[in-house]
């Protein structure tokens, strides 16, 4: 017997209802049909009337996951095009923001997968650590991303206040490892996530995946080790790499990358980098054009600026492949139907990210 059914997952990067149009034979999946709600918002369409505090306030909120991420790239692309980088000090305290985003946005997809296992205790511990660390970040930039990082370096210098939540992140490091070595290694969740939703490495390679989606899959790419910027020269992280492709190796990549994440931020914390957070820059802006990528939670995201000579007007984003049409036939088809919700949300779809332009 054959049967159609619609699926609407609840993933926290999906910004409005997606629906998935599931053919089901017996308990499996034998068709889909995904065509992704990305939204129809152009950002950046009216350059010419925007001051640049809201061209970067813009890209600061157009994803609620990567905020840190787009604001820190365009900065990046802008830093590219007047040749200035910015100093070291700041640099360290920007990999510090990226970090804890990083890790706040793993620990929410993770939540969201334990919620489908019905496992509210791992569930309710993810969430409430993601909300640590959202206050941590917003210690960081005074809760405002974009009243923070400037292009040249931040906004204003580090105080007592901003070390102390950092170091904070070394009682994080103590709970959250037990958490996740008892977590990975627990049968129940093993049974319901090994050989499920695989993507292998040729998959992955054919649709040009990256970040934990690629990660998980064996393929050794990200942006912080590939093409280091930033204080990720100094600070190089550890890489999370799994070989299975299926829903449990994208949640051991997700774990690991939190707490290297969180390392990552201890190290800032412990090794003070002290001087200038601000670069000065020029006072017009080149007629030329820059661009610059970031390693945002989801993979490498991409901003490209265009100076005519007294103002930014052009922007373009492009940002990691995310769960389309094709990718969602891959990873459901001959999946078993109580499995399809938990697939989706391991692959941390996001609806923004993929309507603002995909493929590096």
């Amino acid at each position: 017997m054959t049967y159609t059914l619609m699926l609407k997952p609840d993933a926290p990067g999906f910004a409005r209802p997606q629906r998935f149009v599931l053919k089901v034979e017996g308990e499996r999946i034998v068709d889909v049909e995904y065509r992704p709600d990305a939204g129809d918002e152009v950002p950046f369409a009216r350059l010419e009337r925007m001051r640049f505090d809201d061209i970067l306030a813009t890209a600061a909120r157009l994803c609620p996951n990567c905020g840190v991420a787009r604001a820190l790239a365009l900065c990046y692309a802008i830093e590219a095009l007047v040749e200035t980088p910015a100093p070291p000090c700041a640099e360290r305290l920007r990999l510090a923001a990226a970090e804890l985003e990083r890790a706040a946005s793993h620990l929410t997809t993770l939540a969201a997968l334990f919620r489908i296992l019905a496992l509210p205790s791992l569930a309710r511990s993810c969430a409430d650590h993601a909300t640590t660390i959202r206050g941590a970040l917003a210690a960081l930039t005074g809760g405002d991303v974009a009243a923070w990082l400037r292009p040249g370096g931040l906004e204003r210098e580090p105080d007592a206040a901003i070390w102390a939540a950092l170091a904070r992140v070394e009682g994080l490091l103590t709970r959250l490892f037990p958490l996740a070595e008892q977590t990975i290694a627990r049968r129940t969740l093993l049974a319901r996530t090994v050989e499920v939703g695989v993507i292998s490495a040729s998959a992955a390679t054919q649709y040009g995946l990256a970040g934990p989606l690629a990660r998980a899959a064996g393929l050794t790419v990200d942006l912080r080790r590939d093409a280091p910027y930033g204080a990720y020269v100094e600070l190089t992280p550890e890489l999370a790499l799994q070989e299975g492709g299926d829903v449990h190796a994208r949640m051991v990549v997700l774990f690991l990358e939190t707490l290297e994440a969180l390392r990552l931020v201890q190290r800032v914390a412990q090794e003070r980098q002290e001087g200038p957070v601000r670069a000065r820059l020029p006072e017009t802006l080149p007629a030329a054009a820059a661009s610059a990528a970031v390693e945002a939670p989801r993979g490498p995201l991409r901003y490209h600026v265009v100076g005519d000579g007294r103002q930014i007007s052009a922007i373009s984003v492009q940002s990691a492949p995310h769960l389309d049409r094709l990718l969602a036939r891959t990873v459901l088809v001959n999946a078993a139907l109580d499995d399809a919700a938990l697939i989706v949300v391991s692959t941390d779809p996001c609806d923004t990210c993929l309507g603002l332009g995909s493929g590096l």
